[in-house]
């Protein structure tokens, strides 16, 4: 690779008032930005709790003049005793602290009166894990069509969403008293392993109508209200049914109830002075008891009832702001507002407080605020930053989301007797010292989580016993949650593969791998994040293990991705889980060597694994001369040298999630970055993410970022570019670096010479399928799982000669292998198990058999998603095979 003739200029240590000079701080349109500059040591100091903070001089966005941050929330000097010390809400004592959220699982999937045994083991494998409560995710209160949707319970179809966005999402019935058996299965599970279970309530899709007429949507935000104002009669209604509804969940064995009274439901509609402002009736919104009216006798309705054991808890938004139109807050709830209704919730007969915020825009911005912080410190993900010491004065902003709400909980605790937790990236893990030490100052009562829970179930017992180190850790990825924007994809998450395919046909053993039948002598060659995962869990098995890895450390590009994206994606959190778990696992670790054939025939192992990685898309037919930079090239020169020596001006060819990333890179490095994308806008930060990838498009349009559509580009040099918009205009955009940052391809050479030294060969990773690191980890593991099994994988491999392969993104991945002879398709292979197991996993051989018979794939119904993701990926074979321009 020739760097020598770019012209890097340097990062001199530049100020505030210089990045202010050089256009840094114009990157987001904030009506702060321009005082940034004069006000940011005071803003500073006062940020991070009087302690200076400072911001690399490489690297200045809005976001870190706006809001410095404090990396001393990783501090760990606990012993977490607050956290695991017991707590009364109501007639419960919890043995600790940390309550899992009510986040919605999708785990339900068939009936509406019966859990299905997947929710059943979701949910108990959290009281196994030593949660001190769970909360359990919302069953139908109201009758069809308000909480239902449609028959058999699945939800409604999102506005502006295509038809069958929401499949899927089935949720149990508590509407009538035939609701209760089924939910007295779910109650009697989390007793049996010691586990208090309450059961969120609220009604989400408002059908009926709610407070006012008033609809909002937003890009980042989905309104399901009717626009449709509920009568007073009609108002009273519902609240005899929620009052109807947690009576059944008494009956049923839970211990108490949470009604969600935040984001975008219906309880928020009457809270809120933004939405109602129309009604004048006793549930108007002219005074703050009007406004909890409808709450308050939900209470108290229960609590006549029930009696004074039964938890009712309260989760509504402690804080408000719009962050579409930031400052324009004046209808937006206060802090002092939110005392008083908490204050009113406590007289009603309220038990305890769940504290959430509203970021009105971004649905999943209020109780995940530390997706407000992708790309940066602040982002609302509308090309402006929030300046939290001013928008939002109570929300924590200097310790990049985690633990956010703390100060807002802790005004509202000091008002009232009852226990007070809030929600938001509350994860002890990664926040020791600062969570458990929010508990010890009596700033709040308890913890609510899901992300790290759902990374670890274990969470709780691994802290409390002291090995931290073995806690999986949430990476802050994103990978699981994405309401409202990809409805009906699965939870999956990066470092917890078993998350939503436990009992699936991928590892239908459940959550925990099965001892091996038969212990064998496992090579694994690569290690990076897929072969580290193969050799843990083979070795968790019982087999020996040998993991070889060409570099003289493990990690593979994890430590050139942590300088990449940032400290926010905790990448090298799971890097440092995974060494500990191979060495815990007693696995045998050899680096500083390169593998073989006839390496793997003189070693003679049972099975081999190899998880050597991608190789660049070659480009080869557009580059004329010199040399590109492509993804191999820069992460090496990143982990070597901690930055990029480039020109002033970057041109990306490729538009997918790898190239944005490198994109948000350079931007935040004081680069112009052009993206040409050959492929339509849909597949601009394909594959990402979903938060990261809205986020991220936003912000790369606000930084000026041009991104060239349907780009047909003719011709690459080592410093220009030319090719054709998609309006027919030839350009060339000279005295750039050229980066290819086009989607890699895999890399399956040794596998294939694997095969003539060993019977038992895999390819897993990049190597069989260049996709994420969660897509990499989850074949990992479940190849791992297989490994002298009798059972045979759901997850092939096509080898020998001419065979290309190709992945693009439906729901989740799908991976097309042809093998061609003779300009025919001879062999077809297509990999659909990252998609949901009722749509995607059973397809596969369908699809095959479709390509092989007429070279194409011809859309299934009620699969359509599937269907277009196979049917590109196919094309992409058949480019590289010659069978297609």
């Amino acid at each position: 690779m020739d760097l020598s003739r770019r012209n890097f200029m340097k990062g001199a240590a530049i100020g505030i008032a210089g990045a202010a000079s050089v256009g840094i701080l114009s990157g987001c349109s904030n009506s702060a930005a321009s005082e940034a500059a004069s006000a940011a040591a005071s803003e500073s100091t006062a940020a991070s709790g009087g302690a200076a903070v400072t911001t690399t001089s490489e690297e200045w966005t809005v976001g870190s003049v706006l809001n410095p941050q404090d990396t001393s929330f990783t501090k760990y000097t606990t012993d977490y005793s607050h956290i695991f010390s017991p707590l009364k809400i109501g007639g419960v004592t919890l043995k600790n602290r940390i309550v899992k959220s009510a986040a919605g699982s999708e785990m339900q999937k068939t009936s509406t009166l019966w859990p299905d045994d997947e929710a059943l083991s979701y949910y108990t494998r959290f009281g196994e894990g030593g949660v001190g409560m769970v909360c359990f995710e919302s069953s139908s209160v109201i009758p069809a069509p308000s909480m239902s949707g449609t028959e058999g319970g699945a939800m409604p179809n999102i506005p502006g969403k295509p038809e069958g966005a929401a499949l899927n999402m089935v949720s149990l019935d508590i509407s009538t008293d035939e609701g209760i058996p089924g939910h007295k299965a779910v109650a009697d599970a989390m007793h049996a392993v010691d586990t208090p279970i309450i059961a969120q309530m609220y009604d989400m899709t408002m059908l009926t109508g709610a407070s006012s007429t008033i609809t909002e949507k937003y890009n980042l935000e989905s309104s399901f209200s009717s626009g449709r104002m509920q009568t007073t009669e009609e108002v009273q209604t519902e609240i005899q049914q929620f009052i109807d509804g947690a009576e059944r969940y008494y009956k049923a064995g839970f211990d108490g109830v949470e009604i969600n009274c935040s984001c975008n439901h219906y309880f928020s509609t009457y809270l809120s002075r933004r939405i109602n402002k129309e009604r004048t009736d006793q549930y108007s919104g002219e005074s703050i008891e009007n406004r909890c009216r409808i709450v308050c006798e939900i209470i108290e309705g229960i609590r006549k009832r029930v009696g004074s054991d039964f938890i009712i808890q309260i989760l509504y938004s402690g804080i408000e702001e719009d962050i579409v139109d930031l400052g324009k807050n004046a209808e937006c709830t206060t802090v002092d507002e939110a005392i008083e209704f908490a204050k009113l919730f406590e007289k009603a007969g309220a038990s305890s407080l769940h504290i959430r915020s509203e970021a009105y825009g971004h649905h999943c911005g209020g109780f995940m605020p530390d997706v407000l912080h992708i790309p940066d410190h602040g982002y609302t993900g509308y090309g402006s930053c929030i300046q939290y010491g001013k928008h939002m004065p109570e929300v924590l902003g200097q310790y990049d989301g985690i633990g956010a709400l703390i100060e807002v909980a802790a005004k509202i605790k000091k008002n009232v007797s009852i226990p007070v937790g809030a929600v938001g990236s509350m994860d002890p893990r990664m926040a020791p010292d600062l969570l458990d030490n929010a508990i010890a100052e009596g700033k709040l009562d308890f913890l609510l989580m899901t992300r790290p829970l759902m990374a670890d179930f274990f969470l709780p017992q691994k802290l409390k016993e002291g090995r931290r180190e073995d806690v999986a850790p949430c990476t802050h990825c994103m990978t699981c949650f994405v309401s409202p924007i990809d409805m009906g994809t699965p939870m999956y998450c990066r470092v917890n593969p078993a998350l939503s395919r436990a009992f699936t046909e991928d590892m239908p053993e459940g959550y925990d791998p099965l001892p091996a039948e038969t212990p064998r002598n496992v090579m694994v060659i690569g290690g990076g994040p897929a072969g580290m995962e193969a050799a843990r869990i083979a070795a968790e098995r019982g087999h020996q293990v040998t993991l070889y890895e060409e570099k003289n450390r493990l990690g593979g590009r994890l430590p050139a991705l942590q300088t990449l994206k940032g400290s926010h994606e905790r990448i090298m959190d799971h890097l440092e889980y995974l060494e500990h778990q191979l060495d815990k696992q007693k696995v045998t670790v050899v680096t500083g060597k390169k593998v073989d054939a006839a390496f793997i025939a003189s070693e003679k192992p049972d099975t081999v694994v190899v998880a050597v990685g991608s190789t660049p898309d070659p480009l080869s037919d557009l580059i004329s001369a010199g040399s590109v930079m492509n993804m191999n090239d820069l992460l090496e020169e990143l982990e070597v040298t901690g930055s990029l020596d480039l020109t002033d001006e970057v041109v990306l060819v490729g538009a997918q999630f790898q190239a944005c990333e490198i994109a948000i890179y350079l931007c935040k490095h004081k680069k112009k970055v052009t993206i040409l994308n050959p492929g339509p806008e849909s597949q601009f930060y394909m594959n990402g993410a979903t938060w990261p990838r809205e986020m991220g498009k936003s912000w790369l349009y606000a930084q000026g970022v041009k991104v060239y559509h349907n780009a047909n580009i003719h011709e690459i040099t080592s410093d220009s570019v030319t090719f054709d918009t998609q309006y027919r205009i030839t350009k060339t955009i000279s005295d750039v670096t050229v980066i290819n940052a086009m989607p890699e391809q895999n890399n399956r050479a040794l596998f294939e010479e694997a095969q003539t030294a060993c019977d038992d060969v895999y390819a897993v990773g990049n190597c069989y399928a260049a996709s994420t690191i969660a897509n990499a980890t989850a074949r990992a593991n479940i190849i791992a799982r297989r490994i002298g099994s009798a059972q045979s994988s759901t997850q092939q491999n096509l080898t020998g000669e001419n065979v290309y392969s190709a992945t693009s993104t439906g729901i989740g991945d799908v991976t097309v292998s042809i093998q061609v002879e003779d300009g025919k398709i001879v062999k077809a292979l297509v990999d659909t198990s990252n998609e949901t197991a009722d749509i995607g996993r059973g397809l596969g051989e369908q699809f095959a058999s479709q390509i092989l018979e007429k070279g194409a794939v011809d859309s299934v119904s009620g699969a359509t998603v599937t269907s277009n993701a196979v049917s590109t990926a196919l094309n992409d074979c058949l480019r590289q095979a010659g069978l297609m321009p």
